[in-house]
């Protein structure tokens, strides 16, 4: 793969990661009950905790877009990889944890969807990053 082909690559999957966390995020933080029930998953009684962790899902989504911004701007790939590899310990952390609320019986198991996502996504900038679409 080329420079051109890695750099479009990271483009495209930096969007694609971003705008889904963002727009979720934001729909969390907006409009809980539709977003849960888009998902398939029951409402919870907290809507205001729900919002909160809209709020960090949209702010992820947002880092994304900074990365690439800085990319864009200044010509340096370093704060995009530096996204990508905190944004997958975060999908990591986050997909672990729900995964085990689903285990304890804390969520019901429409929720699933989160750790799959999430741990897609760290599998995917992981490989990324371990076979070099960050290299200049």
């Amino acid at each position: 793969m080329n420079s051109r082909q890695r750099h479009r690559l990271v483009v495209v999957l930096s969007l694609v990661a971003g705008g889904g966390d963002l727009v979720t995020g934001l729909l969390l933080s907006f409009a809980p009950g539709w977003t849960l029930a888009r998902m398939g998953v029951p409402l919870v009684s907290d809507s205001v905790f729900l919002r909160f962790v809209g709020v960090f899902v949209a702010c992820v989504g947002v880092s994304y877009g900074c990365g690439l911004l800085a990319w864009w701007l200044h010509g340096c790939q370093r704060r995009l990889r530096f996204v990508w590899e905190y944004t997958a310990l975060f999908r990591l952390a986050a997909g672990g944890f729900v995964a085990t609320q689903i285990l304890a019986g804390h969520l019901t198991w429409q929720w699933c969807s989160v750790p799959a996502v999430d741990w897609t996504w760290a599998l995917v900038q992981g490989l990324g990053l371990q076979r070099g679409l960050f290299r200049e």
